[in-house]
């Protein structure tokens, strides 16, 4: 009989198939690899799952990016809270006076003054 214990994770596998012991410790070796890869795997994907389902919404109403109010002939955008008349100039718009050209530096300056008031915090 064979016990093997991976020590950074405390996984522990205990083989007594074999009548050999190096036949058992070769089968305890493979079945701790096997977990501490499926550990990690778990790990990995918990973290990435936790991270997409911050990134994505929950598909309210309340959490929607952009508003295309034609009637009006206006389109906002609620992440920056900034409006701009146009519709037809802005979706057919070449790249210089596109949604993006248009939204696009508002929200880099949006993202800058968080990411200084970030380190601001931090010291």
């Amino acid at each position: 009989a064979v016990r093997i214990t991976h020590i950074p994770t405390g996984i522990t596998a205990s083989i007594q198939d074999a009548r050999s012991q190096h036949k058992n410790k070769e089968k305890a070796l493979k079945l701790i690899a096997a977990r501490v890869r499926d550990k990690q795997r778990e790990e990995e994907e918990r973290k990435n799952s936790s991270l997409r389902s911050s990134l994505l919404g929950g598909g309210d109403r309340s959490e929607r990016i952009r508003t295309y109010n034609y009637p009006q002939d206006r389109v906002t955008d609620h992440r920056c809270k900034h409006t701009t008349h146009g519709i037809s100039k802005l979706l057919a718009g070449s790249a210089e006076d596109g949604l993006v050209a248009t939204f696009f530096p508002i929200l880099q300056h949006m993202v800058r003054e968080e990411q200084i008031a970030a380190l601001e915090k931090e010291e």
